[in-house]
């Protein structure tokens, strides 16, 4: 199974522009993406390195809470709990073959969802989209296909003028996920996606317990928290084992509180 980080999908209540325009405040360039008019969803963009976040809103509430994408069930059912980042997405160039090796390992899926929206100048973007069934509190990551290889994909993005050259040469280098059990959870996520072992460790601050194991280029870090107050614990009581905080290389000039999600 050869899967990279595509993106991370932040949950808002605001209008998507409303994300695009602080991190414009900040000096970095985030795009409208358009509307997903099937799911009455739309979003906003940022793109860094090969990977981008997401701010995903619900624009027609009478479609979306029709929807059978369980992406789309999970902001529905989520926003309600308050904004925060929602989802975690990894990509592949052959989501057949991936759906069949997660089979394989006892994994049942949803039929493979195709996926398309609008972009702001009116063309159309599509991709394949694919999902773990047995995903309580959705605390698994999905899978998305473009369609095209990479390189020719981020030719695309750059000619379109959607790529922050301030942007271009960060990546995505770790995800911080509020856990109840922090190996176990690094264990679960293992059985699905080929990981280097877990690297096991007590934070810097001494508040959390932390395993991390490495996705790719990513490191997906589950804190357990071993107080009772402080942000992780919160998400854990707000949101349940959610993401709460991306970490780029190189890191941002300054840390960044978003929409109950944290940057840096």
């Amino acid at each position: 199974m050869n899967v990279t980080l595509d993106h991370i999908v932040h949950f808002i209540k605001a209008e998507p522009a409303a994300a695009a325009a602080k991190w414009r405040d900040q000096g970095y360039k985030a795009i409208s993406g358009g509307s997903h008019e099937n799911w009455g969803t739309y979003n906003s963009l940022l793109y860094i390195g090969h990977s981008y976040l997401e701010y995903l809103s619900i624009e027609k509430n009478h479609i979306a809470s029709m929807s059978d994408n369980p992406l789309i069930k999970q902001l529905t059912e989520e926003i309600r709990l308050g904004e925060g980042i929602g989802q975690i997405c990894f990509r592949t160039n052959n989501i057949e073959k991936l759906q069949s090796e997660l089979t394989g390992k006892g994994f049942e899926t949803f039929p493979i969802f195709d996926g398309s929206r609008k972009r702001a100048d009116g063309s159309i973007l599509s991709w394949k989209m694919l999902f773990i069934k047995e995903n309580p509190d959705y605390i698994y990551p999905f899978f998305i296909d473009w369609g095209m290889e990479d390189d020719n994909r981020f030719e695309e993005l750059e000619q379109l003028g959607l790529i922050d050259e301030k942007l271009a040469t960060k990546e995505i280098a770790a995800v911080y996920i509020a856990s109840k059990d922090f190996e176990k959870s690094a264990a679960a996520w293992q059985e699905i996606i080929p990981a280097s072992g877990s690297d096991v460790y007590i934070s810097n601050d001494g508040k959390e317990k932390r395993a991390s194991i490495l996705i790719g280029s990513v490191k997906i870090i589950f804190c357990q928290p071993l107080y009772e107050n402080g942000r992780t614990m919160e998400v854990l009581r707000k949101r349940g084992e959610k993401p709460f905080a991306v970490q780029l290389a190189p890191s941002l000039e300054k840390e960044l509180s978003l929409f109950e999600g944290l940057y840096f």
